[in-house]
């Protein structure tokens, strides 16, 4: 199969690789095009131009501005008829933003599948990704083989939209713990409590879980490579924040965390990993 990729940084990058493996052929677009031309892969200059040579697209930009602009702006993947083309986003937006898309989608003669994920750069490194799917029953059926061939599961919510909510409240917690582990480090460590001992214990207290597994370590090395960074989550809890505020649904809690993100973005933090909580001044 022809696939198409716009959006090549950490995770579409990753997906490429893992498509050529399983014998696709894939193609790629990206804004900045010298940040993608080291991965060997063919580049489109435009997302019409990538619409026009694919049998399937994957969406993986930064916020509902980029994927507005790559679907439905100039030169962008509505274009051009995509009858009998399959449409895939894995950005993280809102469910009015994947909605508006997959109507465009649509409107050009394709299907399209929401498909927001988890499991970061490690995940998309070793093809095991998880995906939330949000669509039609038969466009999800569609997707779902190409989705595990660089994913471990998909999980169908239902229709457009409902993928969008299950990712933003993944996410919204993962901030939360983040928070909470960032403040539990500084607290031993200012105390002088050995860190070893504090590791072990911690690993057999019930709040353990797979993101301290992952962060814990970097937290102790002061290692803020980023895997989920800091500006990515901080557009994450504001559209959770926006989505809870249009639901009716208090989050104070988020909204704080929401408001340290905005401040480590502000000092300069934006493109570490979001842990960088624990640096934030």
């Amino acid at each position: 199969m022809k696939i198409g990729i716009v959006g090549l940084g950490i995770i579409g990058s990753r997906m490429a690789a893992n498509w050529r493996k399983a014998g696709h052929e894939v193609v790629g677009w990206n804004r900045t095009r010298e940040h993608a031309a080291e991965l060997g892969i063919p580049l489109c200059d435009t997302p019409r131009a990538l619409a026009e040579r694919c049998e399937a697209i994957m969406v993986v930009v930064s916020d509902p501005a980029a994927l507005d602009a790559v679907v439905s702006g100039a030169d962008g993947l509505t274009t051009t008829p995509l009858a009998n083309k399959l449409v895939l986003n894995a950005t993280t937006v809102d469910a009015a933003a994947n909605q508006y898309t997959g109507a465009a989608v649509a409107a050009a003669g394709g299907r399209f599948v929401e498909t927001p994920f988890t499991g970061s750069k490690d995940g998309a490194e070793s093809g095991k990704l998880v995906f939330y799917a949000g669509g039609d029953v038969e466009a999800v059926r569609q997707a779902e083989p190409l989705l595990l061939q660089t994913g471990a599961r998909v999980f169908h919510f239902g229709p457009v939209g409902s993928a969008s909510d299950v990712k933003l409240a993944m996410n919204l917690m993962i901030a939360n713990i983040m928070q909470s582990m960032v403040e539990a480090f500084d607290l031993v460590n200012a105390s002088g409590v050995d860190l070893d001992a504090f590791a072990e214990a911690y690993k057999v207290n019930a709040s353990w879980c797979g993101l301290s597994a992952m962060k814990l370590p970097k937290l102790r090395e002061r290692d803020f490579s980023p895997h989920f960074s800091v500006k990515h989550m901080t557009k994450d809890m504001g559209l959770a924040v926006q989505r809870a505020a249009k639901l009716g649904v208090p989050v104070p809690h988020t909204c704080h965390v929401h408001a340290l993100l905005q401040q480590a973005l502000q000092q300069g933090l934006g493109d570490l990993d979001f842990s960088a909580l624990s640096a934030r001044k």
